[in-house]
């Protein structure tokens, strides 16, 4: 009978460390992965509060809009690869009180980028991006067939690919 008692404790006591290291083993991925997780979270909240811009309707066209976006942040956001891509979205919106139509413009022209206040201009060829204290004039195209009429209010936000925007409004002049 002893021989059994201490072969079946054996078995239990076995059962228990596999049960443990089990246990253990996934609690530690867990929180490895949840430590991964809170590091990525953090860093793109860090990235979307050092993104500050600011946005100017320049002039309204009944077909084109054109806006400055200052960089104010610490953040150089980019706004064209080498292959032509678009990072940032604008959004147009235009109407009136009873009825709006909205786009989503990837499809800008850059107009110019310089240096905020200065003349200090940068050829937007290789210069695709805006440093902190630059600037940039985009010109926006609508789509054919979608016009803004003299009484609409534009409404224009550029959404960098940080996460964060600008807003302005306009009207036709």
């Amino acid at each position: 009978m002893g021989f059994s008692v201490v072969f079946a404790s054996f078995i239990v006591l076995i059962g228990f460390v596999a049960i443990f290291s089990t246990v253990s083993t996934a609690f530690f991925t867990s929180m490895q992965d949840i430590s991964y997780a809170a590091n990525d979270y953090i860093s793109n909240q860090k990235d979307k509060i050092n993104t500050q811009m600011q946005l100017t309707v320049d002039s309204v066209t009944p077909i084109t809009c054109d806006v400055t976006i200052k960089n104010t942040g610490s953040k150089t956001i980019f706004l064209q690869n080498s292959d032509g891509y678009n990072w940032n979205t604008i959004i147009l919106s235009y109407g009136s009180s009873s009825q709006w139509h909205s786009y989503a413009i990837e499809n800008y022209t850059i107009l110019e980028i310089k240096i905020t206040g200065t003349n200090t201009t940068f050829n937007t060829a290789t210069h695709n991006f805006i440093n902190p204290g630059e600037q940039v004039s985009i010109r926006l195209n609508l789509p054919d067939g979608a016009p803004i009429s003299n009484q609409d209010v534009v409404s224009v936000t550029f959404a960098s690919y940080y996460g964060s925007t600008a807003s302005s409004e306009g009207v036709m002049e």
